[in-house]
């Protein structure tokens, strides 16, 4: 069979691809701020010990540039909502 005659299951459209791509996005956003909400449940001492401890992965020699950004910004912004929260007032 000539190799054009050939179409693959994991063959999809430009639009199929755009799709996919918008969906993941929307997919990766909720797990962001679902993963933001949780930090408001720990006490001030386990945050600061996710905060350090996503600094030192955004310091990862063994991870891509692109990578340790990402680290890098999530743990920026953990620290500006933790610290932008109001205190416990119980």
């Amino acid at each position: 069979m000539a190799p054009d005659k050939i179409k693959s299951e994991e063959t999809m459209t430009f639009g199929e691809l755009l799709a996919l791509i918008g969906d993941q996005k929307r997919r990766l956003n909720v797990l962001e701020v679902a993963f933001s909400y949780l930090a408001f449940g720990l006490d001030d001492k386990a945050n600061q010990l996710l905060i350090h401890s996503l600094k030192l992965e955004a310091q990862n020699q063994n991870r891509d540039a692109e990578t340790q950004q990402h680290f890098a910004h999530l743990a920026a912004e953990l620290e500006k909502r933790l610290h932008s929260a109001p205190p416990d007032t119980e």
